[in-house]
């Protein structure tokens, strides 16, 4: 597929040629070498501007370039995990300064309080997809105004609304400078909810309109996505904050800051803003990202509509080769052995725990049962769930001839406090006699390890609170490459069958029915194996079925078609 045959499917499409999607995200895993993401989120961006490069489709990323990166973890022998800056290394990546049409170097500015906010504006290019990343480190800016795009995801909220507030408007004007005008604006979570009161201000200048007409066409024009009901992903602020921030900006619009205010406003807290709200106001149509998601959405939200649209994974970047070809022989009808399955998968295996060796001296066994748990770490994950019974787990890991090894990775925010003490508890618990030899944690989880983990693997495990999880697309990846679910359903395992692709874990009791499914399920399925290790029947027939299932209907190609259909072309179809 790419962009010619879209065009020859849906002819609408070829307005993007000259006026493309502009896709804004507040971080995309484009690199490990850019580290300017921290999970789920900014994967999910990363994928989307891969699957957008690979079909030459005509959509350009908004976002913020941090030049201390998402945080480099260190963690003491007793857990306690401390955050060094992750710089970016421009020398390996494909980004340089933007320059606009009279070839000088691109840059913006607006204002932000009683004050102009100065940033330049980068380019990363990706085929003929580009990420256009703003950076206030330069020297019009005040030090501390230098320092505003220093992190991700700062915790005090006067940081990061102004982050925001860039992300937002200053995305917008980084487009108008470099001659971009959008037919489509897609806001990919609502962080960067301002653009909508830029997309507005721009109109008017072109055709000296009135704001209420002008924030009429952003809206027609605007599309988002909610991605997480959890509040760390839904921005709330101090409505005096807002105004203080944005009073002489909205004064320039001509709208009284009361206006703005309003259209963030949430029903049942007043003197509070939310960037959700504001953004389920003023877009034409808002998606969620898995079924179960958009369900759970409308009872938070419930004055809002959500297109389910359940997130995929970009095959080309996270499946195995050999698996690929292995997925194209089973759609073709091929012949494909057993053990042939086996052996590919043994072979990434072996590549899992030979970097694991290296990286930590530990030695897992190839012929062990590998389960994995690797995700951010927070409480709705509920990454303590494996240690509620610490005897019980120990009884089962250690078992005489179906023993049972478990990888676990992730990171804590730096402001997530809990989420950190749970850190500790995890490497108490791993530490201890009859764990330690056959429980590995492995820090700074980030792309290279994920393609590890998600093709090694021999179990992909996700634990989370039932109706928390939107999405979990790292067991889709894993899936691609025939590793089994066993999970608590939600989010895409929804979609499924699960007991056909692995096995659910009840969500109710869930500690408890997680240790008997291991047991009783899990580990006696994986090792009957007959002589010399050959492959397990039903455990290949499984993973068989997994790599068919999430190769068909949980990819980045299906995913970007459903946005086309569902998001961009009744932008496209619309009176101008």
């Amino acid at each position: 597929m790419n962009f010619e045959q879209l065009k020859t499917q849906w002819p609408s499409l070829q307005a993007l040629a000259r006026n493309p999607v502009a896709y804004f995200c507040a971080e995309f895993g484009l690199s490990d070498e850019l580290p300017i993401f921290s999970g789920g989120l900014g994967i999910l961006a990363g994928d989307v501007i891969r699957q957008a490069g690979a079909w030459n489709f005509p959509l350009i990323g908004i976002g913020l370039l941090y030049k201390e990166g998402y945080f480099k973890q260190v963690i003491s022998e007793s857990g306690v995990q401390t955050e060094l800056p992750a710089y970016p290394d421009f020398s390996k990546v494909p980004i340089a300064p933007a320059l606009d049409a009279q070839g000088a170097l691109a840059r913006i500015e607006l204002p932000v309080a009683d004050r102009t906010l100065f940033a330049r504006v980068w380019q990363y290019t990706q085929g003929t997809a580009r990420v256009l990343l703003l950076d206030t480190d330069v020297e019009e800016n005040s030090e501390l105004d230098r320092r505003l795009t220093a992190s991700l995801y700062p915790t005090d909220p006067q940081w990061r609304i102004q982050q925001e507030i860039l992300l937002g408007i200053g995305g917008i004007r980084a487009l108008a400078k470099l001659g971009i005008l959008p037919s489509a604006y897609h806001l990919n979570e609502g962080h960067s909810a301002f653009a909508i009161m830029e997309i507005a201000h721009q109109y008017m200048k072109r055709t000296q309109a009135r704001f209420s007409e002008g924030l009429s066409y952003a809206c027609r024009r605007t599309v988002f996505t909610n991605h997480t009901l959890i509040p760390s992903g839904n921005d709330v602020f101090e409505s005096g904050m807002v105004a203080h921030l944005l009073g002489d900006y909205a004064g320039h619009l001509g709208l009284p800051i009361d206006e703005v205010l309003r259209m963030g406003a949430m029903p049942n807290a007043p003197g509070h803003f939310s960037m959700t709200h504001l953004a389920l106001s003023a877009s034409s149509k808002s998606s969620a990202v898995s079924k179960a998601h958009a369900q759970f959405a409308k009872v938070s939200f419930p004055e809002a509509h959500f297109t389910p649209i359940t997130n995929g994974v970009n095959r080309e970047f996270w499946q195995n080769p050999k698996i690929k070809e292995i997925e194209g022989r089973l759609h073709h009808g091929l012949g494909i052995t057993d053990q042939e399955i086996w052996a590919t998968h043994q072979e990434c295996k072996q590549r899992l725990l030979g970097f694991i060796t290296g990286s930590t001296g530990k030695e897992l066994k190839p012929n062990s049962l590998t389960i994995t748990w690797a995700r951010r770490i927070t409480a709705y994950k509920q990454p303590l769930l494996l240690f509620s019974d610490i005897s019980r787990l120990i009884q089962i890991i250690n078992h005489q001839t179906r023993p049972v090894q478990i990888i676990l990775a992730g990171k804590a925010h730096p402001g997530d406090l809990p989420a950190k003490a749970m850190m500790t508890e995890i490497f108490k618990n791993i530490s201890r006699p009859g764990l330690k030899d056959r429980v590995v944690f492995l820090p700074n989880y980030n792309l290279e390890l994920a393609r590890l983990l998600v093709t090694g693997s021999d179990v992909w495990l996700n634990t989370p609170i039932k109706g928390q999880e939107a999405c979990g697309t790292s067991g889709m990846k894993a899936g691609l490459n025939g590793i089994l679910q066993c999970a608590i359903s939600d989010g895409w395992t929804d979609e499924i069958e699960l007991h056909q692709l692995g096995f659910p874990v009840s969500p109710v009791d869930s500690a408890a029915d997680l240790y008997k499914v291991v047991e009783e399920r899990v580990a006696p399925l994986y090792y009957e194996q007959g002589a010399q290790n050959s492959a397990p029947a039903q455990w290949t027939k499984m993973m068989r079925e997994t790599i068919m299932e999430v190769g068909s209907r949980f990819t980045s190609e299906r995913m970007m078609q459903e946005y086309i259909t569902e998001l961009y072309l009744p932008i496209l179809l619309q009176p101008t």
